[in-house]
């Protein structure tokens, strides 16, 4: 019975087109990362962040008025 069946042999073209499928998928998955590691948010952050600088800015000069003041 195994005398019957033929021997397997892997296919070239097969292995041409799944190569071919693997290198996109890879290219479409670095692709795909580089687009996520760049900041979305940036323009947000640095508001936030410059409005928390200005109130501390300015609690600091609340804070030196009052004592050069004598209070």
């Amino acid at each position: 019975m195994i005398e019957n069946l033929p021997l397997l042999s892997p296919d070239p073209a097969r292995a041409d087109r799944l190569r071919a499928r693997c290198h996109d998928r890879l290219a479409r998955h670095r692709r795909a990362e580089a687009e996520s590691a760049r900041p979305q948010h940036a323009g947000l952050e640095r508001a936030i962040v410059g409005g928390l600088c200005v109130i501390y800015m300015s609690a600091v000069m609340l804070i030196a008025v009052q004592v050069l003041s004598g209070r």
